[in-house]
């Protein structure tokens, strides 16, 4: 599996220096991320978490992307004397096909993805719940706002699913650098 994600990671870099030399066809994404419900039951409303994405255009609307996310939630303290509530970190890293269109300062975008979940959950009661990795999956899409030529502000919504453990939503927010 780590082979797949290199050669995946591999080519991503490869399109992204292949087009370098062209303005717009690169570009960098980081936000804030907020994924719903959360599936380790640690924090049962949500979690709030960060959002970096690459992405690489091969044609003029379409390319590739590459997404690492990151979320620590921790639930509601019901016992303080316990040592806290629950506790869960976990990461993903997803890539796949994106379409876009520019419409002056309007771009929306497009895309499904899939990689690899994983993380660790701690119990209420402090005992190590375990390591998990799950195959991910989902679609999803966005729109930037041109704010000049190089930068955008960037919404974005994904529905994913995530192995066994179910569909989450996740909308990030924040900024693009195009290149």
């Amino acid at each position: 599996m780590a082979r797949s994600w290199w050669c995946f990671v591999s080519i991503l870099l490869f399109a992204t220096y292949s087009n370098a030399q062209s303005s717009d066809h690169v570009e960098i994404f980081g936000g804030y991320s907020f994924i719903t419900p959360d599936f380790t039951g640690s924090a049962p409303k949500g979690a709030s978490g960060w959002n970096v994405s690459g992405a690489a255009n091969f044609l003029q609307h379409v390319g590739i992307v590459a997404e690492f996310t990151g979320f620590s939630p921790s639930g509601p303290n019901p016992c303080p004397s316990c040592g806290g509530g629950p506790y869960a970190h976990y990461h993903a890293f997803l890539g796949g096909p994106q379409a876009s269109i520019s419409l002056g300062k309007l771009k929306p975008f497009g895309h499904f993805l899939m990689g690899q979940t994983w993380g660790s959950f701690t119990h209420v009661n402090g005992q190590f719940g375990g390591d998990f990795s799950y195959f991910t999956y989902g679609v999803g899409g966005g729109l930037d706002y041109g704010l000049s030529r190089r930068f955008a502000i960037r919404g974005q919504a994904d529905w994913l699913h995530v192995g066994s453990l179910g569909n989450v939503g996740r909308i990030s927010t924040g900024l693009v650098f195009r290149f």
